[in-house]
């Protein structure tokens, strides 16, 4: 038999008929390598000792079967705990000693296979911008989402990486501009393929009037303010409050597909 223990979440019994074997699973994500914490996962059924094994309490074991009021079950259950002491595994408190181990994860693909598949994903293509003058930065980004309709929410995922990293995470105000089919320069740009940088890559297609630079031309544009920032891996996911859009321009917007630029292609 098993105990699933997971933080916050009623301890589970399984296979309670499985006389032959007796552990604790921690679910993913329960601390196993943190001694105080998993002393507390591990206490509504059993104390954790001193070499990472749990003395489980017979009582809270038949706690969470209902076969514990099964003559055939409590021979079983008596047998296993008779079986535990002869091995020196039962306490003088007649607990039953049990390993605890964690579920195994699966390993993660490689990150080109992630690369490799992710191009398969279609996308639109936008120009994260903030700041004045000398001070705009900007970047491009294929990772932007739709999080809530209200409160109006979007997210965009920004590489820590990036130079303009740093100063759009941490902006009062942004913009986040769908490129329209004819905006492949700008995509590129703000890629750093041209070898401009900073305020370099703005050019007289840009409108500063509402606070933040707006895309001349985008097929979008959404002003926002900061939300929530979750760093996830090697980037941040940005979450920000939309508080304006532009009038949406006429045409297709710019895809990303397979590493290449190309129109949206419409239905006749």
């Amino acid at each position: 038999m098993r105990i699933v223990l997971n933080a916050g979440v009623a301890p589970k019994l399984e296979e309670a008929t499985d006389f032959r074997r007796f552990c604790i699973e921690l679910g993913v994500g329960t601390p196993a390598g943190q001694p105080l914490d998993l002393a507390s996962v591990l206490a509504p059924v059993a104390e954790l000792d001193t070499s990472g094994h749990a003395w489980v309490r017979p009582d809270a074991i038949r706690a969470l079967t209902p076969l514990s009021g099964s003559a055939d079950w409590q021979q079983g259950f008596t047998a296993m705990i008779g079986f535990a002491a002869k091995h020196g595994w039962l306490d003088v408190q007649g607990r039953i000693r049990a390993h605890v181990g964690a579920p195994a994860v699966p390993a993660p693909v490689p990150a080109d296979a992630f690369r490799s598949a992710m191009r398969r994903f279609a996308s639109g293509v936008c120009v994260v911008a903030t700041g004045e003058g000398d001070e705009r930065c900007g970047m491009t980004v294929s990772a932007f989402s739709s999080v809530s309709a209200d409160p109006p929410l979007v997210l965009v995922c920004l590489n820590r990486a990036a130079t303009a990293h740093d100063r759009l995470t941490g902006a009062t105000q942004y913009s986040i501009n769908i490129l329209d089919a004819g905006q492949t320069e700008v995509a590129m740009t703000f890629a750093g393929q041209r070898g401009l940088r900073g305020a370099e890559r703005f050019s007289c297609d840009w409108d500063q009037r509402i606070g933040t630079p707006v895309l001349t031309g985008a097929h979008q544009s959404l002003i926002c303010v900061p939300t929530a920032r979750h760093v996830a891996g090697s980037h941040t996911v940005l979450i920000g409050t939309v508080i304006h859009t532009t009038s949406s321009a006429e045409g297709t917007a710019l895809l990303n597909y397979d590493g290449q630029m190309m129109p949206t292609i419409c239905a006749a």
